[in-house]
């Protein structure tokens, strides 16, 4: 097979669709496909070949140029089969690595505290959001068209629910990890180091991950801290949000309850490893996850997870590996979770699992399912 790759940036950060279409294309080398991607920066690492894609630099104009011109290019190449993740109109296998556009959307309003009427307004004339509803639209909205992977049974029910007629041509494949990449043991003394670093030997360490930390639950759980249940115990509970900055809100929020001490912040790292080995539970009390490839990776360190049923990761951990709280906002949940988990024989007990879970959910496994459905497409075409 002679895959083509649709992805608008490979620019080598760690995580994410990025991280994911890297290692399919990888995956796919490895079984002996060719593959090439067509992108607007960034380069595979060979022997993927690369196209650039000239495009506008505006927006929505560098959006749908890319989309139209890079199947073109990938076609002309003689790719077989065109998979994209986004920013696309055109292609064979669709991954909507995101979900759906509108409810990624409303999740961040709600985490947020709603969105006010200039937003609204602002959203309903934004030819860039614009842009995407229409490409879903164009991937989704028939019968005929692209085969869709969904990456929980979450997404599918919400693309049945949407888009009925995409119903039959989509299938479910849950997200992976790499189990051999993430493994505790071998950042243990990392993770030490990192603790000492930080000042944090001895609180029960939480960890928050994420590019978007309002959309993830950090108001969550900066005020589950302040809760009686958290309080109360005899260690002391910290929390480090790592990677995208929080609003000014959100700091005064945690002055204003007496946690400020008790909360740190760390911009991204090149590597998660060390702050999954470091810490003692991951807190992600995720308001909107299709299917949280942080959690997963958390998993894999033996890291247990406190989340939420609005991440499509909760069908993986089922009642293990940590605990699934019932709404992204209920901070005295949050709270009573993290004091179970604060008993050492019930976090070890969870640790286990949480290995145990993403064992069973490999990314090697995953990414041949994908391609099996990538290779069905190019014996049809």
């Amino acid at each position: 097979m002679k895959l083509g790759v649709l992805l608008d940036h490979l620019d080598g950060t760690p995580g994410g669709a990025e991280a994911h279409t890297l290692a399919l294309m990888q995956r796919a080398v490895h079984a002996g496909d060719e593959v090439v991607l067509a992108t607007l920066s960034g380069s595979a690492p060979t022997p993927i070949e690369t196209l650039l894609v000239p495009a506008p630099s505006g927006r929505p104009e560098r959006d749908e140029a890319f989309a139209t011109e890079g199947a073109r290019r990938l076609r002309a190449a003689g790719c077989e089969v065109v998979f994209a993740i986004r920013h696309a109109l055109d292609c064979d296998v669709y991954l909507p690595h995101g979900g759906l556009v509108d409810d990624a959307r409303e999740a961040k309003d709600r985490a947020s505290g709603g969105a006010g009427f200039l937003t609204r307004l602002g959203r309903r004339f934004s030819r860039k959001h614009g842009f995407f509803v229409r490409a879903e639209q164009a991937l989704l909205g028939a019968s005929d068209g692209p085969a869709v992977i969904a990456v929980s049974e979450m997404i599918r029910n919400r693309i049945r629910g949407v888009y009925p007629a995409a119903t039959g041509r989509t299938t479910t494949v849950v997200n992976g990890v790499d189990v051999e990449r993430f493994e505790r043991e071998p950042f243990a003394a990392a993770g030490r180091d990192l603790r000492a670093k930080l000042g944090l030997e001895t609180p029960l360490l939480g960890l928050l991950l994420a590019h978007h930390p309002v959309l993830k639950g950090a108001e969550t759980a900066i005020r589950a801290l302040a809760e009686a249940k958290v309080t109360a115990l005899a260690r002391d509970v910290a929390l480090l949000v790592v990677g995208g900055a929080l609003p000014g809100r959100l700091v005064r929020l945690a002055r204003r309850l007496g946690v400020a001490d008790r909360l740190h912040t760390q911009p991204a790292l090149p590597d998660p490893r060390p702050l999954y080995a470091a810490a003692d539970v991951l807190v992600h009390p995720t308001w909107y996850d299709p299917c949280s490839l942080v959690c997963l990776e958390a998993l894999a360190m033996g890291l247990p997870v406190i989340t939420t049923p609005q991440n499509g990761v909760h069908e993986v951990m089922g009642r293990r590996g940590g605990i699934v709280i019932e709404a992204p906002d209920d901070a005295g949940a949050l709270a009573t979770a993290l004091a179970v988990l604060a008993d050492d024989e019930m976090r070890a007990f969870s640790s286990d699992d949480a290995r145990y879970l993403a064992m069973r959910n490999r990314e090697s496994t995953r990414l041949d399912k994908v391609l099996d459905i990538c290779r069905a497409r190019a014996a049809r075409r």
